[in-house]
């Protein structure tokens, strides 16, 4: 195969694989806000920072925590630093040492932490469909503002973790620690040094819920890349027309393109972010706006290339030839190997859209350039039907059966005129 043609082969597919990126980030992103994940990952990390789900409940109903939220049923996804110090040190001089006993938090590893704390949120997020009007106050009624008894209070509290507990007491024990505002911001910032991790923590999940959203676009969309690979290396129009087509979109910077540009630039924002901006932003993210802008409108750009994606219309599922004739390659297989190659078609794809748009964008500027180095291939200009005929009819042979248009490998017309992606 000519180079130009796998140039062509390149583009086409590394186009859809960009757009399904920008899909499945904007539709992990919705279901991220949607579930409050960061909030439930937060809450998550504080009760393995105390060791203590009953500390950490009486923390969240603090006041100074509690107003963090619009509502009663919420919880936040960041918690100042300085807010958690004074509301941890009231909770411990509210604690009832022979009345509150500690409650450790189950042990998860990594890989069942990835998949328990989405399934929590989800769990969570129904659960708060309906207001709960009888959740307890925790307004602490012991207020401790001299650092001595804050030092022999966190020395001698009991029911907490022993761990935690000679933990705030080492920080407070500290010579450079001379007054009451000097412990909340040594607790503060033993807080922000824990909490390093837990972006580590949010990532790791939302890595494995892209992977989730990846295949399901993928068999949802019935995007097998192995048939459209096929269907471009085999339909040398439509490899020209969709390569060109894209190339111009690149160049002349289409909706579709200042979309995907607009969701890269997006991703690689949020990547700077702090934990308090990514929240307020999360918090501020439109996620209908997002999904309606960045979905609808690219699914019709990949729609618009004629390639064999998605799943044909009519009662027909299964790919049944008759009398020899090749079926729409969109079909389901009924043969065990055509299952095998199907499959590994869907899970080559939803890994391609893992990797997400910043990577195909970069890879499709570099095949473009490529293709705008090299020189042009042949042109494919079937003979047009009219000639055909004249030449049909002055011949002195015996009659010749009259051309059809063609068409392409889903059994649809199939015009010479390159496809918009308008």
């Amino acid at each position: 195969m000519p180079a130009s043609n796998i140039i062509d082969i390149a583009i086409g597919t590394s186009f859809v694989f960009m757009v399904l990126s920008v899909i499945g980030s904007a539709v992990t992103e919705a279901i991220a806000t949607i579930l409050s994940l960061r909030a439930v990952t937060l809450r998550r990390a504080i009760e393995r920072l105390l060791k203590d789900r009953l500390m950490t409940e009486k923390l969240y109903t603090h006041p100074l925590i509690d107003g963090l939220t619009s509502d009663d049923d919420t919880d936040p996804a960041y918690i100042p630093s300085e807010l958690f110090a004074r509301a941890l040190v009231d909770v411990i001089a509210a604690w009832d040492d022979e009345k509150d006993k500690v409650v450790p938090p189950e042990h998860w590893g990594m890989l069942k932490a990835v998949v328990l704390i989405p399934w929590k949120a989800t769990h969570r997020f129904f659960r708060n469909l309906w207001p709960r009007t009888n959740k307890p106050s925790n307004a602490p009624e012991v207020l401790i503002t001299d650092l001595e008894q804050l030092r022999a209070r966190f020395s001698k509290v009991q029911g907490i973790d022993p761990g935690v507990r000679a933990a705030l007491s080492a920080l407070l024990a500290d010579e450079r620690v001379k007054t009451h505002d000097d412990a909340i911001h040594r607790i503060a910032t033993w807080f922000d040094h824990t909490m390093e991790g837990v972006g580590g923590w949010y990532k790791r999940t939302v890595t494995m819920i892209i992977a989730v959203v990846s295949l399901g676009i993928a068999i949802g969309l019935n995007v097998d890349t192995f048939v459209v690979v096929d269907s471009l290396s085999k339909d040398a129009v439509l490899r020209q027309s969709v390569a060109s087509v894209v190339a111009d979109s690149v160049k002349q910077g289409s909706a579709e393109m200042k979309t995907v540009e607009e969701a890269i630039a997006d991703r690689k924002a949020a990547a700077k972010q702090t934990p308090e901006e990514a929240a307020q932003a999360e918090k501020d993210r439109q996620t209908g706006e997002l999904l309606r802008k960045r979905v609808v409108a690219l699914k019709h750009g990949i729609d618009s290339l004629g390639m064999p994606m998605g799943w044909p219309e009519g009662p027909t599922w299964f790919c049944r030839s008759n009398g020899g004739e090749a079926c729409d390659q969109r079909l389901l297989p009924i043969t065990f190997w055509g299952w095998g190659r199907r499959i590994a078609g869907w899970l080559f794809t939803a890994i391609a859209i893992s990797l997400g748009a910043p990577f195909w964008f970069d890879l499709l500027n570099k095949f473009i350039n490529l293709r705008a180095a090299a020189p042009p291939p042949a042109k494919v200009q079937p003979r047009p039907l009219a000639a055909q005929a004249a030449v049909d009819t002055n011949s002195s042979g015996p009659p010749s059966r009259a051309r059809v248009p063609s068409t392409d490998r889903n059994g649809s017309s199939r015009s010479d005129a390159p496809p918009s992606l308008s």
